[in-house]
C-alpha cells in the first residue's frame, strides 16, 4: 500500500513539473516572439526613416573606407594635411595643431619658423654610409627643428630600421634639435631600435598610436578648419581609423 501511494505521488509530481515546463516554455515562446515581432518592425521603420535620412546625410558613405588606403596612401594624407601650402586651403593650421600635440606628447616647446618648413615623403637616408636604401616615411625640416615619421599601421619593420633612422635624423640636424615618431596602428613598440639607444636619447623619440594622437589631432583639426568639403574629408578619416585600429592594451 505505501509502495502504491509512493508510486502514485511520484507520477503526480512528475506530471506537475511537465505541466508547469509546458507553461513557462509556452510563456517563454510567446513572450520571444513578441520581442521579435516588435523588433521587426522597430527594424522595419528605422530602415525606412534612415533610407531617407541618408538621402540628405548618407550615413554609410565613407570616402576613406572605399579607397581602402595602404601604408603609402596613409602616409600620403598625413603629409596633404601637414603641408602649409597643401590643397586643403587651411595654411598652417594643422601643422600647427601637429606640433602642439607633439609639445603635449613630449613636454617640449617646439618652436619653428613656418616660412621655412619642407615636407618630404620616403625620404632616403643617403647620409648613412650603406644605408641609402632606407627611406623615412615623412620627415618634416624647419630651421629650428627636424621630425621624422614611421608610420607602420600593420606591417613590422626591418632589421635595425629605427636604428638607423635615428642615426640619420642625429646626422641631418645637426646642431638641430630632432624627434623620431614610431607612429603604429594598434600602439605595439618598436623592435628594430635598441633599448640601449632608447634610455639614452628618451628625449628624442615617441612611440605612439593612431588612436592615441591622429584621433586627438583629427578631432582638433575638424573643430579649427573652415572648409565644410575638409572637414567632411577629416571626419572620414578619423571615423575610418576608429574602425579600423585599436590599440593593443584595449584588446584585439
Amino acid at each position: 500500500m505505501d509502495i502504491l501511494n509512493y508510486k502514485e505521488k511520484l507520477s503526480k509530481f512528475f506530471q506537475n513539473a511537465k505541466d508547469t515546463y509546458k507553461e513557462i516554455n509556452a510563456s517563454y515562446e510567446e513572450k520571444l516572439k513578441a520581442f521579435f515581432t516588435k523588433a521587426s518592425i522597430e527594424y522595419k521603420a528605422y530602415k525606412k526613416i534612415k533610407k531617407e535620412i541618408d538621402r540628405y546625410l548618407s550615413t554609410d558613405f565613407n570616402l576613406i573606407e572605399i579607397i581602402q588606403p595602404d601604408e603609402n596612401k596613409i602616409s600620403d594624407v598625413i603629409k596633404l594635411l601637414l603641408e602649409p601650402d597643401g590643397v586643403h586651403g587651411q595654411g598652417v593650421l594643422f601643422l600647427k595643431i601637429f606640433l602642439k600635440k607633439l609639445e603635449g606628447f613630449t613636454n617640449k616647446d617646439i618652436f619653428i619658423d613656418f616660412s621655412k618648413v619642407e615636407i618630404e615623403r620616403e625620404k632616403t637616408t643617403s647620409l648613412l654610409k650603406d644605408k641609402e636604401n632606407r627611406r623615412i616615411d615623412l620627415l618634416i625640416k624647419s630651421d629650428s627643428y627636424v621630425i621624422g615619421i614611421e608610420n607602420k599601421p600593420w606591417a613590422g619593420e626591418q632589421e635595425n630600421q629605427l636604428e638607423d633612422y635615428f642615426n640619420y635624423l642625429k646626422e641631418l640636424s645637426g646642431s638641430k634639435e630632432f624627434l623620431l615618431i614610431y607612429l603604429h596602428g594598434f600602439g605595439e613598440k618598436p623592435k628594430s631600435i635598441s633599448e640601449k639607444t632608447v634610455e639614452k636619447n628618451s628625449d628624442k623619440f615617441l612611440f605612439t598610436s593612431y588612436r592615441k594622437f591622429l584621433i586627438p589631432w583629427l578631432n582638433d583639426c575638424y573643430k579649427e578648419c573652415e572648409s565644410q568639403k575638409v572637414r567632411f574629408f577629416l571626419k572620414d578619416f578619423k571615423e575610418w581609423i576608429l574602425k579600423n585600429f585599436r590599440d593593443i592594451e584595449e584588446g584585439n
